[in-house]
């Protein structure tokens, strides 16, 4: 008996996600070949967000800036490696180390990992919608983080109830110790400047729980998939207790709904 192989048909969701992927390689070539000031504008939203350290609309604030002397000057290299898309095909995340190179300053190299959510503009094009870095000791490794975290859930899309609930879980003071865990996804994945990306709710929470004992965040807005099953939130965070106490600083969070419905932290980024 003889078995031929097919070609495997990709669905919407291996489509969509290919063509953000592509969107996030030609945003790099572009920032290499025509600068990071052009490369920004041309792929950011017009409500596109960038941390400065606090969230700024790079389209209003960007253009009236002077251009440097890109791309010779100051490169900024990066790929993704690794991205997900909403089941409704509007929203996705893309996420990978990043190096930025200062070429007027012998020795100047800086490494991190870039974390951005991509929407799709009336046009169908993907944009920038949210985007913030950390910066890592050295060239961040994703392959030990294991596969990229997905959108469980496949039932009724209600955006307006279910922002207000994502807007109950993150306007929150909560322990660490206790609740911080049952909000994660068990793929969860945290990004801090200067460490390496975690992946792992065990391993998250206890990262969290060990350089704070209490956090509050304050979120300043929520954009939300037409499925119903990708989130992103940012806004501003204050810890306290730990080795932590007293930070403050802005995050970006992604949630993704499990199969079951509920709202899982999925990606916790700060900048603080």
């Amino acid at each position: 008996m003889s078995i031929v192989a097919r070609a495997h048909d990709a669905d919407a969701d291996e489509i969509a996600l290919e063509s953000l992927v592509d969107a996030e390689l030609a945003f790099a070539r572009m920032s290499l070949e025509h600068g990071i000031r052009t490369a920004f504008l041309a792929n950011f939203a017009r409500d596109g967000v960038v941390f400065e350290p606090g969230p700024v609309r790079l389209q209003a604030a960007w253009p009236a800036r002077p251009a440097l002397e890109e791309p010779q000057a100051l490169r900024l290299e990066w790929q993704p490696a690794q991205a997900g898309v909403a089941h409704s095909g509007d929203m996705g995340f893309t996420t990978g180390p990043f190096t930025l190179i200062d070429t007027r300053r012998p020795g100047f190299v800086r490494h991190g990992a870039f974390f951005s959510i991509w929407q799709r503009d009336a046009k169908g094009v993907w944009r920038v919608g949210i985007d913030i870095g950390t910066m890592t000791p050295t060239a961040a490794d994703f392959v030990p983080l294991g596969a990229a975290p997905r959108p469980r859930y496949a039932g009724k899309a209600d955006a307006a109830s279910q922002r207000d609930a994502l807007l109950r879980l993150e306007c929150r003071r909560f322990d660490t110790r206790r609740t911080y865990a049952q909000l994660l996804a068990a793929d969860a994945r945290l990004y801090r400047d200067g460490a390496m990306p975690i992946a792992g709710r065990a391993a998250v929470a206890d990262h969290v729980a060990s350089h704070a004992t209490r956090i509050e965040w304050l979120p300043f807005e929520v954009r939300i998939a037409g499925a119903g099953d990708m989130a992103a939130t940012y806004g501003k965070f204050a810890a306290s207790g730990g080795t932590a106490g007293g930070q403050q600083g802005y995050y970006v969070h992604l949630w993704l709904r499990d199969a079951q419905g509920r709202w899982r932290l999925t990606y916790d980024v700060t900048n603080g």
